[in-house]
């Protein structure tokens, strides 16, 4: 028993001295849903409520919505080289910047064009978030307690989620994005004061004094205990050179890592989420349900807060695998039933008067199935599957690509909603989720339990499943990445 006891206590100590670093997620969620409360004020007539002094168009709409994922394409190059040559704490700490003047400009902004300005801004610092907040804990963690503290991350972009939803509706766009503002300032003091470098930069970097001291701040250990861990960690960086992108693809393993997670942030994209928490307002405005569009919106931004939670308990339990099985079939059925009701309001005589609970209840259960893998799994794999010589590289490509797919579907759904119907829609962001749960049974490896050179050997060896390593395959990782 004191052995499971003390991994448990190990888990929540370096929990406690990394927790403020989710604070970056927080901001990064809150410019994705931040346009669902801004919108209905945006399109109003009332000045005092509406900051620009008149109704916004369709297409300045579609701008403010999609901005944030054009930013989100290019903010991963910039960070991944500071990250790489500057730091993951610096890189992070520069994330938190455009955070705060993004929300500052739309605070204080009279025209649409600080909108675009921080939704642009904001977007650059968001695809920045989530290439180096998953990195960042990967390497400060434990190989016992690193799928736990990864998906912190996808508590506090739950918070992130909810807080427009609970805040927004009720406050002016100006003390909203203020408030919003504090948020990345709070985090930027507390990380910039308290946050060790993690022992892999520092590794990897030659520094090994400091590297030393890194590990004893977040394990809570003696000089010994950190010099132990010290060689586990430089025996990982022996079987390493430089890398570089066409490594990626040559090598065999990693080139199946890379799609693999490809695959995943593009179906976790084409699940439609960001664009369901762009417009989750306007979607209950459209299905005429007997509670307000605010008040329903409220209830479905705290479900993605509470069902948050869930995963981390389950993530080093269950596995990634399954997680992402069974979160991809949810979402299925949540989208079909959603679709199943638009057929029904718009297309068909049939009166929706006893079914006003279906979009509720569906998005609801869309978004507790979200959060319970796809929404956060990638991130994990990605930040796992990867050796440190090429981790920056696979970051950036993984998170470019997850928000080009994103801007599509944001900059596109009212396009979709017009051609396909928002029955048609939501059956398409259906199909694509069936798609990703058949990929899913058949490509996705497990890595819970794993160390980095255990993944690596079994990604060598295609052994997916496979608990343990073999002799076989260590001899295979020690030649080249």
């Amino acid at each position: 028993m004191y052995p499971v006891f003390r991994l448990k206590v190990s888990g929540l100590g370096i929990l406690k001295k990394i927790t403020f670093v989710d604070l970056l997620a927080t901001s990064g969620d809150i410019t994705l849903s931040w346009t669902s409360p801004v919108y209905p004020k945006l399109y109003s007539n009332d000045t005092s409520i509406n900051p620009l002094g008149k109704p916004i168009t369709e297409d300045e709409d579609g701008w403010i919505g999609s901005l944030v994922t054009i930013g989100a394409m290019i903010g991963p190059l910039p960070y991944s080289f500071i990250s790489e040559h500057f730091g993951r704490k610096i890189s992070l700490l520069c994330i938190a910047i455009p955070h705060a003047v993004a929300y500052l400009s739309m605070a204080f902004g009279k025209s649409v064009y600080f909108y675009y300005f921080g939704r642009l801004f904001g977007g650059i610092a968001v695809g920045g978030g989530y290439t180096i907040l998953p990195m960042y804990i990967a390497e400060v963690s434990q190989d016992s307690n690193r799928g736990m503290l990864s998906q912190t991350l996808n508590v506090f972009w739950a918070i992130g989620n909810f807080l427009p939803y609970a805040i927004g509706p009720f406050i002016s766009i100006m003390w909203f994005n203020i408030i919003l503002a504090c948020i990345p300032a709070t985090f930027f003091i507390l990380f910039s004061l308290l946050a060790p470098e993690t022992p892999y930069y520092l590794v990897g970097k030659n520094e090994i004094e400091k590297a030393e001291k890194s590990l004893m701040l977040l394990r809570s250990i003696s000089k010994e205990g950190a010099q132990k861990e010290l060689e586990h960690i430089k025996l990982h960086f022996k079987k390493e050179e430089d890398g570089h992108f066409l490594d990626i693809i040559r090598n065999r393993g990693l080139r199946k890592a890379f799609i693999i997670c490809i695959i995943l942030i593009i179906a976790q994209e084409l699940s439609g989420f960001c664009a369901i928490t762009f417009y989750l307002q306007p979607i209950f405005d459209a299905a005429e349900t007997s509670l307000s569009s605010d008040i329903s919106a409220l209830i479905v931004g705290f479900t993605i807060f509470a069902s948050s939670f869930i995963i981390p308990f389950l993530i080093d339990r269950l596995g990634r695998r399954i997680l992402t099985i069974c979160s991809c079939a949810g979402m299925f059925v949540a989208l079909d039933i959603l679709g199943a009701f638009f057929f029904l309001k718009d297309k068909t005589s049939v009166s929706v008067d006893s079914l006003l609970w279906m979009p509720i209840f569906s998005l609801i259960f869309f978004i507790i199935s979200f959060n319970f893998g796809i929404g956060s799994v990638p991130w994990t794999l990605g930040s796992e599957l990867f050796p440190s010589n090429v981790k920056h590289i696979s970051s950036s490509a993984l998170s470019s690509s997850c928000w080009i797919t994103s801007f599509m579907v944001t900059k596109f759904f009212n396009n979709m909603n017009d051609t396909m119907g928002r029955a048609g829609t939501f059956w398409f962001f259906a199909g694509c989720c069936l798609a990703a749960t058949i990929f899913s049974i058949i490509f996705v490896p497990e890595t819970k339990g794993k160390s980095f050179v255990e993944i690596q050997d079994m990604l060598q060896n295609g052994s997916h499943h496979k608990k343990d390593t073999d002799s076989e395959g260590q001899e295979t990782i020690k030649k080249r990445f």
